[in-house]
């Protein structure tokens, strides 16, 4: 493709692009600047991105049915939550629920299995379910979908054609934000809201109830109240603690001798080493691929403190009010993934990868961390 160099038409171009990486909301949130994410991404790229998206969005069928304000809606409301299908993400877009069903709107979710599963006993949500039969589109005034790619809105326009609906991210599709606070400020507009610091904080706080009972719970959580969590494994390398030996050996040091594991199966070497190093030196409780999401939760919730690199666990354990020292690298702002509570500290690493972190400086803050938990409680 040529450049084309005509002003005017660079000037269209750049607006164009602008709307897909600049959020499209009354009050600014966190995110990163947009002029070097268009340096980065090459406005090129950006611009077929932006056309193919609103092809896309266009042909889809749903351009009439959406609307731009919840004021003069009915109160019954379905989110179709597809498109984003992980555990973080969706703990931090479906944080500001509250800020519905406090102003009256009854809500259920549609969402895929595994996210079903976690929400399954939310006190914000009325039904949750991964079966599109499960919910009759004329029970509903209107649907929530987080965006209008077409994985997001392909179950709206399949189950729900005519259900008139709103979108969280509409065709914002750009760099790093703040997620949490991206849907709060999202769904305050759509309400003609606007929140006080302390309301936003507290709908964009991420939060879970899951209502642990029978063969779900994990009964040793009881036993293990004194015990630091790790979140170990991950996805992707950048994002993924490699030298939790060397971390449980500084927190050795410092008297600490009980810690939990949890995380899925990416995570399993890891606590094979772990368990090897120091089975005759500390107490393990490994977790490691055993548990539920929300057997996780539940341990999590039971112990001292969780350390944990940012990623689903991290986001899991914000959910609860077990305090945390989290990791990140250096792409991502802290407080755009932590809110106020639970009490948290954090870790930035020099560079993208978070093994740029030295596990001394990790056993440090969480030493500071305890002492200053400990001093606040007095």
């Amino acid at each position: 493709m040529r450049e084309i160099n005509t002003p005017r038409v660079n000037s269209w171009l750049k607006k164009l692009v602008l709307k897909t990486i600049v959020p499209q909301l009354k009050n600014q949130i966190g995110v990163d600047p947009a002029d070097e994410f268009m340096l980065d991404m090459g406005q090129r790229k950006l611009v077929w991105r932006a056309i193919q998206r609103g092809l896309i969005f266009g042909l889809s069928g749903q351009a009439d049915k959406k609307i731009d304000s919840l004021k003069a809606c009915q109160k019954r409301g379905l989110w179709l939550y597809f498109g984003e299908g992980q555990l973080g993400d969706a703990l931090m877009d479906l944080a500001p629920r509250t800020l519905l069903t406090e102003n009256g709107f009854r809500l259920d979710l549609l969402t895929d299995q595994n996210l079903a599963k976690v929400f399954k006993n939310d006190p914000w949500f009325g039904s949750v379910s991964d079966n599109a039969s499960s919910f009759a589109p004329s029970a509903y005034d209107f649907a929530i979908v987080l965006s209008h790619k077409r994985r997001s809105i392909e179950c709206k326009r399949k189950y729900f054609e005519n259900l008139p609906w709103v979108s969280i991210h509409e065709g914002f599709a750009g760099p790093n934000f703040d997620r949490a606070g991206f849907a709060t400020q999202r769904l305050a507009d759509l309400l003609d809201l606007t929140l006080s610091p302390e309301e936003f904080s507290r709908h964009a706080n991420q939060k879970l109830r899951t209502l642990m009972t029978g063969n779900d719970s994990c009964s040793r959580s009881r036993k293990i109240t004194n015990a630091i969590t790790l979140c170990i494994g991950g996805v992707d390398p950048l994002r993924t603690y490699s030298a939790w030996p060397s971390v449980i050996s500084e927190l050795l040091d410092h008297g600490m001798k009980e810690f939990v594991l949890v995380g899925s199966n990416n995570g399993i070497e890891m606590a094979e080493l772990i368990n090897r190093a120091f089975h005759s030196k500390a107490v393990i409780h490994d977790f490691v691929d055993k548990c539920t999401i929300a057997q996780s939760h539940d341990l999590i919730a039971a112990t001292r403190l969780v350390i944990s690199a940012d990623g689903g666990l991290l986001h899991l354990a914000a959910t609860t009010t077990t305090p945390i020292v989290a990791i990140f690298s250096s792409n991502i702002r802290p407080e755009w993934r932590l809110k106020a509570e639970p009490a948290s500290t954090f870790l930035w690493s020099p560079s993208l990868d978070v093994n740029a972190i030295h596990p001394k400086k990790i056993a440090e803050k969480v030493c500071n961390f305890l002492n200053k938990i400990n001093e606040d409680s007095k």
